[in-house]
This record gives C-alpha cells, sequence and structure tokens, in this order.
C-alpha cells in the first residue's frame, strides 16, 4: 500500500500506535490522525521527505532505514524499516505497537494534536448555543474519560476548534448573510429584507421583518417598543430591535436589524426601513428609553406619532419607589397594584 507524502511529513508530525491491534500502526499530525495497517514484512510506499519529516519529536537514523521511536526514550514502542532498492518503498523490518509510557507524555507534547483531539471528542456538548462551557469544564471531562491533565491553553484551544468545526469561522458566516436574506424572502414570501455593503462588497448592515410578523402587526395594539443591544461576536456590532404586545399580552417581534454601531444616522435608516414596511398606524406609540438618537429619528420619521421614554427597574429599585409613594400617599400604591404590573 502506498501513503501520501503529506500523511507522515508535517512540521509538528509524532508517531504513535494504535493499542487495537499489534499489527496496526498509527500516524499523528497537527491536523489529522490516520491508521494504517503495517504488517512486519510488508512492502509498503511511504514517500519520506528528509528536510521536515523528522522533528524533535522522533529520533531519526537515516541511511538506507529509518528507526521511528516515542517522544519518551524510555517508551518500548519502536518501528524499523529499510528502503528497497534506492525506491520510495520501504520495508517493515521490526515493529513494536506497545507503548510503556504514559498518554500524557505522548498527546500533551503536541499542542495541534491535543487541540484537535480534544476539540473533536468534546464539540457535541457545544452544539446548543445556551449551553456554557468552558476551558475548565473541558479540563475535567478530559482528566476523567482519559486521564490526561491538560493546561487552561489547550482546553481553551480545543474549545475554538471545536466551535470553528460546528459553526465555521465568522468570515464565512458573514459571506453567507446574502444567501441567508434570499432563502429566507423565499421560504416567507411577503418578508422585506434589506442588506448594505461597504464598496468591497464587505457587510455594513442589514434589516430584516418576517412576513407572519408583517401580518399580525394589524391584530396587535399599536404599539413599538424599540430596543438595542451590543453584540458578542468577533466582530462587534449592535443589534436593534422592534416589537409589540398581542391581544393577549404575548410579545411578537416585528423587525430587527444588525448594524456597525448605534448612532443617530443608523437609527434613522432603521425607522425609515420600518415606515415602509409596517406604515403608521391610528393611535401609534413609540417606547423605547432615553437614548438621543432614537429620539431624533423618530422626531424625523414618525414626527405625528407620540414617543414615551420608559425604563427597567430591578426588584430593589422598583420596591424602593413603591414605599415613597406609598409614604406619600398610600392610596397611589394601592391603585398602581390593582392596575396591574403588566401595564
Amino acid at each position: 500500500m502506498s501513503f501520501a507524502k503529506n500523511t507522515i511529513a508535517a512540521s509538528t508530525s509524532s508517531f504513535d500506535a494504535a493499542t487495537i491491534s499489534s499489527e496496526i500502526a498509527q500516524f499523528e499530525s497537527s491536523d489529522m490522525i490516520s491508521t494504517f495497517d503495517v504488517q512486519e514484512g510488508d512492502d509498503i510506499g511511504i514517500e519520506l521527505d528528509d528536510t521536515n519529516i523528522i522533528t524533535d519529536q522522533f529520533h531519526q537514523k537515516v541511511k538506507k532505514w529509518y528507526t521511528f521511536e516515542c517522544v519518551d526514550e524510555r517508551c518500548t514502542w519502536r518501528l524499523k524499516a529499510s528502503s528497497l532498492r534506492a525506491s520510495n518503498l520501504f520495508k517493515v523490518t521490526n515493529f513494536n505497537s506497545v507503548h510503556s509510557c504514559l498518554n500524557d507524555k505522548r498527546f500533551c507534547s503536541q499542542k495541534q494534536a491535543v487541540s484537535a483531539f480534544v476539540a473533536a471528542m468534546v464539540q457535541d456538548k457545544l452544539v446548543d448555543p445556551k449551553t456554557i462551557y468552558t476551558p475548565t469544564d473541558i479540563q475535567r471531562d478530559i482528566q476523567k474519560a482519559y486521564d490526561m491533565d491538560l493546561s487552561y491553553m489547550q482546553a481553551w484551544r480545543s474549545n475554538e476548534k471545536a466551535m470553528k468545526l460546528l459553526r465555521g469561522t465568522p468570515s464565512e458566516s458573514y459571506k453567507k448573510i446574502p444567501t441567508y436574506l434570499y432563502m429566507l424572502e423565499y421560504a416567507n414570501p411577503g418578508s422585506l429584507t434589506r442588506l448594505c455593503t461597504k464598496v468591497d462588497g464587505s457587510f455594513l448592515y442589514a434589516f430584516i421583518a418576517k412576513y407572519a410578523s408583517i401580518r399580525g402587526w394589524i391584530y396587535c395594539r399599536p404599539t413599538i417598543v424599540v430596543d438595542e443591544s451590543f453584540l458578542k461576536s468577533t466582530y462587534r456590532g449592535t443589534i436593534l430591535t422592534a416589537s409589540t404586545q398581542d391581544a393577549e399580552g404575548q410579545i411578537l417581534p416585528l423587525a430587527y436589524a444588525i448594524v456597525d454601531s448605534e448612532n443617530d444616522a443608523l437609527w434613522e435608516w432603521f425607522f425609515v426601513q420600518f415606515i415602509e414596511t409596517y406604515g403608521q398606524r391610528e393611535g401609534m406609540c413609540i417606547v423605547s428609553d432615553k437614548h438621543d438618537g432614537i429620539w431624533r429619528a423618530t422626531s424625523i420619521v414618525y414626527s405625528e406619532v407620540p414617543h414615551c421614554a420608559s425604563r427597567a427597574y430591578i426588584v430593589e429599585e422598583f420596591n424602593r419607589h413603591i414605599a415613597e409613594l406609598e409614604a406619600i400617599d398610600s392610596r397611589v400604591k394601592t391603585y398602581l397594584i390593582d392596575i396591574g404590573y403588566d401595564k
């Protein structure tokens, strides 16, 4: 059998043996683990690149034969192979597949190989975005399952590689946004999307309103709650949202936009897209915090619509203010409680 040159030629290669059979050798590189049947006496084609195949992880003796030893000099694992008639074919003359060293010695000396191996082991635990799985958790699980002690940085690199295996890179995801918006409108006829890009075609901001929300708007209260939140992804940015309540008090998202920052121009752009999509209703009211950009934008785009400011309170703050009102007039507290917290 023949193997490609890059199978075992790597700047951080190590050599390991499979534990399931004494006649199987396993080659590990920085980004892959491949298992090959290698029996003593076989003629195998292993194209060896003398300049880079052997690193400090192997002891090399190059004449017409090769000796591969474990990174642990005290380990009994060893493979010997000799060349056949000055060709690229080598014959395995001796192979001891049993490791007498510890896993830590073999695996943890290879930063890239370790992180790739651990990433493959833990990626299933990161499928759910809501799952909190930290490098410390990885250290604990790998130590318990494989008796391997990882450093925090090894666990962190493994976590990053696992996320890449599951979701790709952020730059690759942003490149798919035009396709995503097209498919969203195709699968949800009547939906509205807007994508703005820079001169070089890179992402700038996007607006999305699904048809279900557009259709449901006429059956909801004419109150629009506008808010924003900072994104914690690689490229940061801000998400702008608009939502309302249906007749049963349930929240209905109306539209959202991903922008590079929060400023007056982008809020005005957001409301221009919103009014083109939802228009203006009788009795309509806009509720938001006191962000100046929102107030300036609504005064331009929705100049005839009342704009109210709101503030979210933690329980301690709310109770303190209610106590202050009660001290002024106890009837005020009773009146507000009778109205209901949801109003």
